[in-house]
């Protein structure tokens, strides 16, 4: 059994689809940028004072979206937030991560198993325990992480 609804109850509803997708598309091009308060940020990450290349870095605050970014190949990195350069103006803890994904086969299984190794040491990989922490204020800002293997 097909119910058919009125032209008149139809109409209304198409009007808000039209008005919930106008909005819509206001959100998601951005219009009247995204209202995060963001700094510049860069910095440089050493291993044993070596430069990191390709190592993540992400600056995680106490509350707000976290800001990320990847070395190049001389350690240097420069955050974005939501798509947008910078960090959160405020405290952050800090986690950095490079690991290698190794693909090994068995015989007899076409499958391949995927392998991460950790290229620094794991406790830089999470905020919480990395001990790392920056402070991002209303200003371009430059850091240096000089992690060490022991």
């Amino acid at each position: 059994m097909v119910t058919r609804c009125k032209e008149s109850e139809v109409r209304p509803l198409r009007s808000h689809a039209r008005t919930w997708l106008a909005a819509g598309l206001l959100l998601y091009s951005g219009c009247g940028g995204s209202g995060l308060n963001l700094a510049p940020v860069e910095g440089v990450v050493t291993l044993n004072g070596a430069p990191v290349a390709d190592a993540g870095v992400l600056f995680k605050p106490a509350q707000g979206p976290f800001a990320m970014g990847v070395t190049d190949a001389e350690g240097r990195f420069t955050l974005t937030t939501a798509n947008e350069e910078g960090a959160l103006i405020g405290d952050h803890q800090v986690a950095i991560s490079k690991v290698e994904t190794l693909t090994k086969y068995r015989p007899g299984n076409p499958m391949p198993i995927y392998e991460t190794k950790a290229l620094i040491p794991q406790k830089y990989f999470n905020a919480a325990t990395s001990t790392l922490t920056a402070s991002v204020v209303d200003d371009d800002n430059e850091f240096e992480f000089k992690l060490t293997s022991r």
